[in-house]
């Protein structure tokens, strides 16, 4: 009885731990999803001007992570699911953040960002 009571315990407390952490997280697409059905989608890219400048996924718009806030009413205005990324995850985990304190729903990053894409030797643009 008591070990049963114990086990139910533990198992709610790391339930409970398990939504604290996972309730900020993104839902994460791969390159290979994207590409499948890249209409779908509208990719934002968060990095600076000039990473964004030397190479970025075809389509994607750039609003670098810290000017999210100034750009919601832009981002709210997308009637596409918003695929975030930047040069290797921490900017646009900010970002997204960011959208999510201010009601952006209907967004998704991109797994790996721009390094697993370049890894991957996936096509880049440069204006």
């Amino acid at each position: 009885m008591f070990n049963k009571t114990v086990l139910v315990m533990v198992s709610l407390i790391l339930s409970l731990f398990s939504s604290a952490i996972f309730a900020n997280s993104t839902p994460k697409i791969s390159a290979e999803q994207y590409l499948k059905n890249k209409t779908n989608y509208q990719v934002l890219d968060v990095r600076s001007p000039s990473e964004y400048a030397e190479g970025h996924i075809e389509g994607a718009i750039n609003i670098p992570h810290h000017a999210i806030i100034d750009e919601l009413d832009k981002l709210k205005s997308i009637n596409k699911t918003i695929v975030v990324y930047c040069r290797s995850g921490r900017r646009a985990e900010k970002a997204e953040a960011m959208m999510r304190k201010n009601g952006i729903k209907g967004f998704i990053h991109l797994d790996g960002d721009m390094l697993g894409w370049k890894a991957k030797q996936l096509p880049v643009v440069k204006p």
